[in-house]
């Protein structure tokens, strides 16, 4: 189970914590905020004073909300001080700060992916896989068309494999339908009660419908299609990256950079799930550079310590 929170600000931010903690079942306990003799209560939860917060709770993690970034610093340091776990902003403490500072930019349309560019321009012959593509594949067709990549992407949703039969694609833009997963099978693939986002993982008490549909190990395709690494690898793939990321890792193969959508909604130990994909990540030697609220962007460790592609900031 995951651990309570107490929120340090009980304002607008305050507010949006508490709703993205409570997507990702994590109960907050309380708030504090200096105004709290004006406050009693901030989304049904008591709101204390700094002292008293600290004196009741004080081994349970404060989550600082605060728009201010000296005066964030400073609370965060007073609080550090008298020996509370602090984290200054949803991201760090959900899964983790940065580990390495490097331009990214948003790519495509409709989601938060992030690509770090200087890995993908000026290069030639550079190889995309992309899981999970669903119905926006603006995501794929920039990989393409602007850093003319050679695209794999893959989707084995019913109404995608239908919605890509009639579209016209760029020659180095190719659509197969199949899923990711750790084992070559067809598997069972439920229907959330709303929405087409058909997962193996999530939701089959809530599903009026289920299908079966084909999935792949990594290696498999990679093999079938005649790679030995990929240039960047995106998973979209609603919860079965938990277990296709430890199949691909454990594999040994290489990418330079990784896009990937987490799930963890449905697990009462969402952070501890999230904080072991960072930590299998880093232990295999992939960087953090791109921390978003489910959106993650991973670059591996030798790309930085042999700075051929840009520079960052940070250890590598």
């Amino acid at each position: 189970m995951n651990r309570p929170v107490i929120i340090y600000g009980a304002g607008f931010r305050g507010g949006r914590n508490f709703i993205a903690l409570a997507e990702e079942n994590v109960h907050v306990e309380a708030f504090c905020d200096r105004d709290a003799e004006h406050i009693p209560l901030y989304y049904g939860c008591n709101v204390l004073t700094r002292d008293e917060a600290v004196e009741k709770y004080p081994s349970l993690p404060f989550l600082l909300s605060v728009d201010d970034e000296e005066a964030r610093r400073q609370i965060a340091e007073d609080l550090r001080t008298l020996g509370i776990e602090v984290y200054e902003s949803f991201e760090e403490f959900f899964q983790g700060s940065n580990d390495y500072e490097i331009e990214h930019v948003y790519c495509g349309k409709a989601v938060g992916f992030q690509v770090v560019p200087s890995l993908l321009e000026g290069r030639e012959h550079l190889t995309a896989y992309s899981f999970g593509i669903g119905f926006d594949y603006s995501f794929e067709l920039e990989l393409a068309e602007k850093y003319g990549m050679e695209v794999y992407a893959f989707d084995p949703s019913p109404e995608v494999v239908k919605e890509m039969e009639s579209k016209k694609l760029p020659e180095n833009l190719r659509y197969y339908p199949y899923g990711l997963s750790d084992e070559d099978a067809l598997k069972t693939f439920y229907l959330p009660s709303s929405g087409l986002d058909y997962s193996e993982h999530f939701a089959p008490w809530t599903s009026s419908e289920k299908i079966q549909m084909q999935v792949h190990r990594l290696s498999t395709l990679m093999e079938r299609f005649g790679h030995s690494r990929l240039d960047l690898l995106k998973m979209d793939v609603e919860g079965s990256e938990f277990m296709a990321l430890p199949d691909i890792l454990e594999s040994g193969l290489e990418f330079d950079q990784l896009c990937i959508e987490t799930h963890t909604r449905i697990f009462p130990d969402s952070v501890e799930k999230m904080r072991g994909v960072k930590k299998l990540l880093n232990d295999h030697g992939y960087l953090l550079v791109s921390n978003g609220r489910q959106e993650q962007t991973y670059i591996s460790k030798r790309i930085c310590k042999g700075g051929a592609y840009g520079t960052g900031t940070g250890d590598c």
